[in-house]
């Protein structure tokens, strides 16, 4: 087995004290993740998740933040969050991001700083549910804060540890880019955040470069006039400019490169059926996936290039629609994610940690593609960073957003993977505040993909 890292004897004792307190926090860790379980709230409407991981952190000596101060100078789809994001149109709560939160502990931001960012956002349903086990990912994280300031603090150890909390990672416009956008990272110097455990059956390396996807994201609301639908002649229907759009779209699927991925569903259809609708909506997600496409022939730059021309395209197939049907249309152009990029020689501390720590099922050899740690790719850009997640013994491999996803969290064998996941983000953090090595390795890979970034 080879090893990246070589630790020396002093960090593996202060390791052995992490653990035991990592051990130590357990059981509250698992009945936290089992509160959010039972308790799930969707994308932008977790007030009640954020508070409480906002107050453990405050118990554990951490100073916390809430909102995202300057969001609406740096963010653009800042005032469509009610229309578009998720939150209902009656909603009066606080105005941006109130359920984001950033937290230090004892409000330290000497270097190196190490953060770690969590998520808690259910997925959307009648009622929502944990199907991308968010509810996992706050517990795990603050276990390994927590220690990992314990352990800094009792060995006198430089550095600061600090807790994201980003909200909404399923629901657009995508609240980490925001977070991003608006210096929410600054000063950060590596970043970690783990994803549940769902269909981890493998542990392997993966490699530094571009990883997953471009997203844009859409919404067209089609206005017409209403009648009864006995005499239909006298109105003009929103809901088939609609239909007409998303049989463009299915044509459009047809003669795309392969790497695209196109997702729609109709928000508002109408009413009840004897009536002409005279407003009609479709949200509409096009992907270009970098991961399927082979390494080197697409750069993010030209991926770009192809996802905003499939884009147009699409805004052109709505507007073809409203003329077709005789109805107008608005055209929103709420969110976009782009490629992110992931760091070999991170990814590589992330391996020999978890093999330290039995991960299952352990192949010592590079993955095909390249795996960033957050979904939206801005964050990634401006810190380095590592989404841990490794091969756990027991785990039955199940579906990504899908309520058996959801048991599994809230299972024995989800709330052992949990602790041994918060281990292994503390031993890296550790491993990052003691070893100016990796440190600089590290973040010279990532200055080298940012240099490629546009190339």
């Amino acid at each position: 087995m080879t090893n990246t890292f070589s630790e020396c004897p002093k960090v593996t004792a202060m390791r052995t004290t992490l653990h035991a307190k990592v051990d130590a926090l357990g059981d509250r860790l698992t009945a936290m993740s089992d509160w959010m379980y039972h308790n799930p709230e969707p994308g932008f409407e977790e007030f009640k998740a954020s508070a409480m991981l906002g107050e453990e952190l405050r118990k554990h000596g951490f100073e916390v933040e809430m909102g995202v101060p300057g969001l609406e100078t740096a963010w653009p789809e800042y005032n469509r969050l009610k229309f578009t994001g998720g939150l209902s149109k009656d909603y009066d709560g606080p105005p941006g991001l109130p359920t984001a939160f950033r937290a230090k502990y004892k409000g330290k931001s000497e270097h190196p700083v190490i953060a770690i960012v969590v998520e808690y956002d259910a997925l959307r349903g009648n009622p929502p549910f944990h199907g991308c086990q968010h509810n996992m990912q706050g517990p795990t994280g603050i276990g390994a804060a927590v220690a990992l300031a314990q352990v800094m603090e009792e060995n006198n150890l430089p550095g600061s540890v600090w807790v994201i909390g980003a909200p909404a990672e399923e629901v657009g416009p995508p609240a980490k880019a925001a977070e991003a956008l608006s210096g929410y990272l600054d000063g950060v110097d590596f970043a970690m955040r783990s994803h549940g455990v769902e269909g981890r059956n493998e542990t392997v390396r993966y490699p530094g470069g571009f990883s997953d996807r471009h997203i844009e994201q859409m919404k067209y609301t089609f206005h017409g006039k209403s009648a009864h639908a006995q005499m239909p002649w006298r109105g003009t229907s929103a809901l088939d400019s609609v239909m007409v759009l998303l049989h463009a779209v299915e044509l459009l699927r047809e003669h795309s490169e392969p790497q695209f991925r196109f997702h729609w569903v109709i928000t508002d259809g109408g009413v009840a059926p004897n009536i002409v609708p005279e407003m009609a909506s479709a949200t509409v997600w096009v992907r270009h996936l970098i991961d399927e496409t082979r390494v080197g022939s697409v750069s993010p730059r030209i991926a770009k290039e192809m996802i905003l021309k499939k884009r147009d395209q699409i805004d052109n197939a709505a507007r073809g629609a409203a003329i077709a049907t005789g109805t107008t249309v608005d055209l929103d152009h709420y969110g976009s994610y782009i490629p992110g990029i992931a760091v070999g020689a991170f990814n590589d501390l992330l391996f020999d940690y978890a093999v330290v720590y039995g991960a299952a099922n352990v192949r010592d050899e590079a993955a095909r593609v390249a795996k960033h740690w957050e979904e939206t790719g801005y964050m990634t850009i401006r810190v380095p960073g590592i989404s841990v997640g490794f091969g756990i013994d027991g785990i039955t491999p199940v579906t990504g957003h899908s309520h058996e996803s959801a048991d599994l969290s809230a299972s024995p064998v989800g709330h052992r993977a949990l602790v041994l996941m918060s281990k292994v983000m503390a031993a890296i953090g550790l491993r990052l505040v003691t070893d100016a090595d990796a440190r600089a390795k590290i973040k010279a890979e990532h200055d080298m993909w940012v240099k490629k970034y546009n190339e």
